[in-house]
């Protein structure tokens, strides 16, 4: 096997899917794991409501297009949308009721940042926080929600 041979082999790596079918086949099965995605759009496009229903997807078993995984979210800037997290929660609980806890926001982890050397200290503390394995899932899916507001306001 070559590094040639190896560019020409298809990637297969595990995807969390987004719900909806259409951005799913558009994406080739979803959001792309063992990589950085990043979501871009106007200010109200939905991409925080897009991380917030991810988080909560994560949770899904693979078999449903999740990752069997909790999530570990990075807010850095107004305050954290709890509420509406806590409705997502609700919703997958109620749509999966076998598969996602009474209480889904157990396996979110949330962590709000103000800066970015703050944010560069937390990412190693979620490294160490993986490595001892707190969590009842193993962590799948960090969310950094927004690395540009963080710069934004700095500089």
């Amino acid at each position: 096997m070559t590094p040639q041979n190896l560019m020409l082999l298809p990637l297969s790596t595990p995807k969390l899917s987004i719900g909806c079918p259409i951005l799913d086949d558009c994406l080739g099965g979803g959001i792309p794991c063992n990589s950085i995605t990043e979501l871009v759009g106007e200010s109200g496009s939905g991409k925080t409501q897009l991380c917030l229903q991810l988080t909560v997807r994560a949770q899904l078993p693979p078999l449903h297009g999740g990752l069997g995984g909790s999530s570990v979210y990075i807010f850095t800037e107004f305050s954290f949308p709890f509420r509406r997290l806590q409705q997502l929660g609700n919703l997958y609980h109620a749509s999966y009721p076998n598969l996602i806890r009474l209480e889904p926001l157990e396996d979110i982890y949330v962590h709000g940042v103000h800066d970015a050397q703050q944010l560069i200290h937390v990412l190693g503390d979620i490294e160490a926080f993986i490595a001892i394995d707190h969590t009842r899932l193993p962590v799948k899916l960090i969310v950094i929600d927004s690395i540009a507001a963080l710069f934004r306001s700095q500089y």
